[in-house]
């Protein structure tokens, strides 16, 4: 959805820091026989808590995260250290059918990013939200489907939005169903390679089940207030292996700071626009500069495809683009913990409108 340019801008970059820090650092950092490294697959259907989740469990707002369903567009990987030990947590988007696809113009990678996080993670986090009372009694099908696939790995179930259940008790109720009353072990398990099965055949499995027996713990957490959340970093710590630490210290994405501003500017959009219409613009980024002092200044275009929109976006009197910018602003500097403006510029008919 963003800029392509920007893309490569931050592939080369990668690149770059890659192949420097290896130069520079030589074999010390990697022969770190103290390192440990865990990544981890965080999967589930739309507006689970995905993003909330990863964000709080890394101390910064890495996620892009909004009430309405698909912020997340591609797959994120949000980076923390505790010790000698790196996390490495890659955010997939909400698993999608093909009709959910063509109904909020989706990209195709909103199918093949949590197949491809499945295939790089040690461990898979499914997040299921406990206050959805259409589907709390049940895991989602496409999140069977993956599980059944990926069935060789360590999985774990972690029930989100526990603080808005009123009535706890139906918690074990739920852990029950959803886990076909039987979870693996809570230490870690190398578990035996499997037989891929066919689609169809998994297809077949997962049709009528509710729940997933091979878990090897459950989680009850709320993302928003923090509880238990100190209780699944703990085991994901455990879990983690000797091995070199993918990324150098104090990173904490690979996303682009660029790709990073555009994607909280679009998650704002998505929470104060109506309906379809936050999905059809795009942000683009004009200018933006991080000053010696640590200072972020960033002026991105909303593009809007009619001066009807253009309107809508602006809101009466140009309170609603002001609020979004606002909120915007402090969302990006909880991501990089420096200060922070940005000026947000609609554009799409001849007259620009500036906050």
């Amino acid at each position: 959805m963003y800029s392509v340019k920007f893309r490569y801008v931050h592939f080369q970059r990668q690149l770059v820091y890659s192949l420097a820090f290896r130069h520079v650092s030589g074999n010390s950092f990697y022969e770190n026989s103290n390192e440990k490294i865990l990544k981890v697959a965080i999967i589930g259907p739309p507006n689970a808590g995905k993003s909330t989740l990863v964000n709080a469990l890394v101390g910064r707002r890495v996620c892009s995260a909004s009430k309405k369903v698909h912020t997340t567009r591609h797959n994120i990987k949000a980076i923390t250290v505790d010790g000698s030990t790196q996390l490495v947590f890659l955010d997939t988007p909400g698993i999608v059918t093909g009709h959910e696809m063509q109904r909020h113009r989706l990209e195709r990678a909103f199918i093949s990013n949590p197949e491809e996080a499945m295939l790089e993670a040690d461990v898979i986090g499914v997040v299921h939200d406990v206050s959805n009372k259409w589907t709390a009694k049940h895991l989602d099908h496409r999140t069977l489907r993956l599980l059944e696939l990926h069935s060789d790995k360590n999985s774990i179930l972690i029930l989100n939005k526990i603080d808005a259940l009123h009535k706890k008790y139906k918690l074990l109720e739920l852990i029950n169903i959803l886990t076909n009353k039987s979870v693996k072990s809570s230490c870690p398990v190398e578990k035996p390679k499997v037989t891929k099965l066919s689609e169809i055949s998994v297809m077949k499995m997962v049709k009528d089940q509710h729940g997933w027996s091979e878990f090897n713990e459950v989680f009850m957490v709320s993302s928003l207030t923090g509880s238990g959340l100190g209780d699944v970093k703990e085991y994901l710590l455990q879990q983690a292996k000797l091995g070199p630490w993918i990324y150098k210290p104090g990173q904490f994405t690979d996303e682009s700071p660029e790709d990073l501003i555009l994607q909280t500017v679009h998650s704002r959009l998505l929470e104060y626009l109506p309906q379809e219409i936050p999905y059809i613009l795009e942000p683009e980024m004009e200018f933006f500069k991080i000053h010696p002092d640590g200072r972020i200044v960033s002026v991105v275009l909303v593009n809007c495809p009619s001066p009807h929109l253009e309107k809508l976006v602006m809101g009466p009197k140009g309170k609603r683009i002001k609020l979004i910018a606002q909120e915007a602003e402090q969302d990006i500097r909880n991501t990089f913990h420096e200060n922070v403006y940005l000026k947000l510029v609609v554009t799409g008919h001849p007259n620009k409108n500036v906050r």
